[in-house]
């Protein structure tokens, strides 16, 4: 906007009505101070509601039979791996190597030609036709798109219950000829090949097996009460009962057996522990630091004073203190301290694994109880799954199962199993939500003092223009009034 500036008055107006706007505009600045305030507890809420969601998700961990019948699985030789199935039967086994499986390989090496696409110069059929015999002994003609071996091949690849899969391979410098390799490994997909038959009606005479399918083989024990286990891959499914090896490589004679080992996972499980501990830690470092007192030069925490963060911390601390009912000596409450878990003098949380691992491994189903149990409660219609834990309406015992329902009611929010499609509205969600709306309301006074603004500048503006009107009259009338005055002297 162009300067006003007083050319009779000789004041400065335009500082002058900037100062006056700056009195006029105190109460927007106030809006937009409450504004960027209620964002930093929106932004707040938002931190601490992605940490209680990690917190959850390490609390439920706790909660799954996987990770409870997890299982450590062991092998003494490069030449076989273990896995273990949630579940597993702990035991061990050894056994020898003998030989990996093979799948057969044939290839019409007697006959050969000089190119794989030209069908006049190197054709490897009379006809236009050949047959195949598929895997239930049927045999099918297949009409190739010309006679060269190339547009074999894909005939024989594009029929899905072929046996083998065909190649086109080079045998020598610039002579080339069909290969088939068997879909599946091991003896009995050999022996299928066998009796069903190999193509029919190509000139490229008989096949050799250039490599002869055959099963994995593993010898366990010696002598006249050692036996054998075949199977027609290299992956022995169910050895022990949820156990699985894969043969890796085959062992000399002389080599020492493959030892394998199927034990609890105690290490794994006691991982789990310390990640929930660590996720509890860090939510309530995050509300301490989010609702901090002003101490000096650092301010206040945006959520200083905020009722539902300090209950949500004596939630997640009364979850420990509060301990594990009927795990105790007669049904009493057993402390968590058991399982290696306390509250520091900090408020904070500790983990002893040791303490924890003398637990699990005196009595592993007891050690998981601290962690995952429950009372099924009927909600108030009588809805809901029995033996499948409802956080916020099921009465948590374990820690685990304590913590979860403390994130979930906190975050997200829990289902109700009387309205199961009714919206979650988790406390940090709704407390988003209303603040969210704060800010749009706050905005929305601040557009209105914009425009009150305006107009109030704008009035000023007519003041101080007709002010240096007037007053320039009354400086042409002082004039004129000078003048007569000095005529009539």
């Amino acid at each position: 906007m162009a300067s006003i500036d007083g050319l009779i008055s000789g004041m400065s107006t335009t500082d002058t009505i900037n100062q006056l706007m700056q009195v006029e505009a105190a109460p927007q600045t106030a809006l937009k101070s409450k504004v960027s305030t209620v964002n930093k507890v929106v932004t707040a809420y938002q931190s601490v509601n992605s940490r209680l969601s990690s917190l959850a998700a390490a609390a439920n961990a706790l909660g799954k039979s996987d990770t409870w019948g997890s299982m450590k699985a062991s092998s003494t030789s490069s030449a076989a791996a273990i896995s273990a199935q949630p579940g597993a039967s702990a035991g061990s086994l050894s056994f020898h190597v003998d030989q990996l499986a093979a799948t057969r390989l044939q290839t019409f090496k007697d006959m050969s030609v000089t190119s794989i696409t030209d069908a006049d110069a190197a054709p490897v059929m009379s006809n236009d036709s050949f047959d195949i015999y598929l895997k239930d002994g049927t045999k099918k003609p297949l009409t190739p798109t010309d006679r060269s071996l190339q547009a074999v091949v894909t005939a024989i690849n594009g029929e899905a219950e072929a046996p083998y899969k065909a190649s086109a391979v080079q045998i020598a410098p610039g002579r080339y000829t069909l290969q088939l390799t068997a879909k599946e490994s091991g003896a009995a997909a050999a022996a299928k090949i066998d009796s069903v038959g190999l193509p029919e009606g190509l000139d490229l005479g008989t096949s050799s097996v250039t490599i002869d399918g055959r099963d994995a083989v593993l010898t366990v024990g010696e002598g006249g009460g050692a036996y054998a286990i075949n199977s027609a891959s290299n992956t022995f499914a169910e050895i022990l009962p949820g156990v699985t090896v894969t043969a890796a490589k085959a062992q000399a004679p002389g080599d020492a057996p493959v030892t394998v080992d199927i034990s609890a996972d105690a290490e794994g499980i006691a991982t789990k522990v310390q990640a929930l501990v660590d996720n509890v830690n860090v939510v309530l470092n995050e509300l301490a630091s989010q609702s901090k007192i002003k101490t000096g030069e650092i301010a206040a925490g945006p959520l200083v004073g905020d009722a539902a963060v300090r209950k949500l911390r004596q939630d997640i601390l009364s979850a420990v203190s509060g301990g594990a009912a009927g795990l105790g000596a007669n049904d009493t409450t057993a402390s968590f301290k058991e399982v290696g878990i306390s509250i520091n003098r900090d408020g904070t949380l500790a983990f002893v694994k040791d303490d924890f691992m003398k637990t699990y491994k005196a009595d592993p189903a007891r050690a998981e109880k601290f962690f995952d149990s429950y009372t099924d409660v009927t909600s108030p219609k009588g809805n809901g799954t029995a033996g499948t834990f409802e956080p916020g309406f099921d009465t948590a015992i374990g820690l685990g199962r304590k913590l979860e329902a403390v994130a979930l009611i906190a975050s997200e929010g829990v289902k109700d199993p009387d309205n199961p499609t009714k919206v979650r509205q988790g406390t940090m969600k709704a407390l988003m939500e209303r603040n969210t709306a704060t800010i749009s309301s706050l905005n929305d006074q601040v557009s209105e003092w914009d425009v009150r603004l305006e107009l109030r500048r704008t009035a000023l503006q007519k003041q101080f223009s007709g002010l240096e009107v007037a007053l320039g009259k009354m400086q042409q009338q002082s004039s004129w009034l000078a003048g007569q005055l000095a005529g009539l002297g």
